[in-house]
């Protein structure tokens, strides 16, 4: 989740990423209360730690504060949710040794959600993990110390355009007039008899 490899502030507490023509929001919280906005942080520190994080955290990453989130990252699924998208997995980095990630889904923008299976540890660092669930948005979020989101994939079943369609159709067309055909014959032959 940083396509440019850049290292700087987004800007924006939101930013939208682009792939073949499908798009997903992320969108970076603070846990207090009620979930504020936070500006993400585009990272690239060299291996290990690239990613997505927020801005004035330490280290640029999501943290934890007595044991639960501090922060997160949700990401907005609904576009390719919408689009067919099944499979999705997610890899996040920067998961060392005594780190590790959770992952949330919800049905509601702002809010962290249900707790989406366990911990994931350093075994897990930059891996891809199955998101289990329906959830419109999935969140991020350091179980432990600090961690970055890096990657989302799925898969897509493309729909048949329908230039693709036309030879199908037509061979249906075909296969069918010479079915009338044959039995109209069949009929005439037999009246005459």
């Amino acid at each position: 989740m940083n396509p440019n490899s850049q290292n700087g502030n987004v800007g924006a507490s939101f930013a939208d990423f682009t792939s073949g023509g499908y798009t997903i929001t992320a969108r970076g919280y603070d846990v207090a209360g009620t979930d504020t906005p936070h500006e993400l942080y585009f990272k690239n520190a060299g291996a290990g730690e690239f990613g997505l994080g927020l801005v004035g955290t330490l280290n640029n990453e999501l943290q934890t504060s007595g044991g639960t989130p501090s922060n997160y990252i949700q990401l907005d699924l609904r576009s390719i949710l919408g689009q067919g998208f099944t499979g999705l997995e997610i890899s996040v980095g920067s998961v060392q040794a005594g780190e590790s990630f959770l992952l949330f889904g919800s049905n509601t923008q702002g809010v962290l959600g249900t707790q989406i299976g366990g911990a994931y540890g350093s075994a897990f660092d930059d891996q891809f993990v199955a998101i289990t669930g329906n959830y419109q948005f999935i969140s991020v979020a350091a179980g432990s110390k600090d961690i970055l989101p890096v990657a989302l994939r799925g898969t897509i079943t493309p729909v048949p355009e329908m230039s693709a369609l036309f030879p199908i159709v037509g061979l249906i067309a075909a296969v069918s007039c010479t079915q009338i055909l044959r039995r109209r014959r069949a009929q005439k032959t037999a009246s005459i008899s």
